[in-house]
């Protein structure tokens, strides 16, 4: 699955994810980079600039965003590497989110509808995605049964929540206040265009509920949900 690359322990961020003093948690959401080696020339561009236009763009123009917002999370909702692109899918993956990495910022991601066509698996992609420094992806989501560890019987790789905590030092510190919740949108579905949610997605945000009303008396908490495709 992954050659040439050196092994490291993974760093992590801070946790729990938590809301500021002031009452603001800020997401930076980056969808379809559509990263390729590095120097992959962009696509649908003006000729005068498809010889200086290049996946370094993103590269730059994400490292200015992360600079200029300076959020709490980052959220990459899929198309996150364009497969046909590259032929070594860990490279590409490095090099697409090395400026969430080099923030220190944790992040997290879910994959689209092109990740998949280099040289990883959907399932292996996801692994590999959890493994990197300061990544808070999940391939499946946790259970609380101490006998099973994952969720198996929802379709598909990445399909998880994290919870947001209030401000330390206030009320709502060892609360949760607000949940993510990311859902893979799979690849095709049965030969269509368009990619599709499942009943079993709806697992993860039932659990959370029912878990919600158990701890704190209440259904829910406000949430997002962070997906790449919607419907068929």
């Amino acid at each position: 699955m992954v050659s040439h690359h050196k092994i490291s322990l993974k760093k992590h961020p801070n946790l729990p994810l938590r809301f500021n003093s002031d009452g603001t948690f800020k997401i930076l959401q980056v969808a379809d980079m559509h990263y390729g080696t590095g120097s992959t020339r962009c696509r649908d561009v003006l000729s005068s600039e498809f010889e200086w236009c290049s996946d370094l763009n993103t590269t730059l123009f994400l490292n200015r965003m992360i600079d200029a917002e300076k959020p709490d999370f980052i959220a990459f909702t899929g198309d996150n590497i364009f497969g046909p692109s590259t032929n070594d899918a860990a490279e590409s993956l490095f090099k697409a989110f090395g400026p969430a990495m080099a923030s220190r910022l944790p992040w997290a991601a879910v994959l689209g509808n092109h990740d998949q066509e280099s040289t990883m698996t959907r399932q292996e992609l996801m692994s590999f995605i959890s493994l990197m420094d300061y990544s808070l992806s999940q391939p499946n989501p946790l259970t609380q049964d101490p006998t099973k560890q994952v969720v198996t019987e929802i379709d598909g790789f990445g399909n998880y929540d994290l919870r947001v905590w209030g401000p330390s030092g206030s009320c709502l510190a060892n609360q949760t206040i607000f949940n993510l919740f990311f859902l893979d949108s799979g690849d095709r579905a049965d030969g269509q265009e368009l990619c599709w949610h499942d009943s079993s997605k709806f697992h993860i945000v039932r659990a959370h509920s029912e878990e919600m009303f158990s701890v704190y008396g209440m259904p829910t908490c406000y949430s997002n949900s962070l997906i790449h495709t919607l419907e068929r």
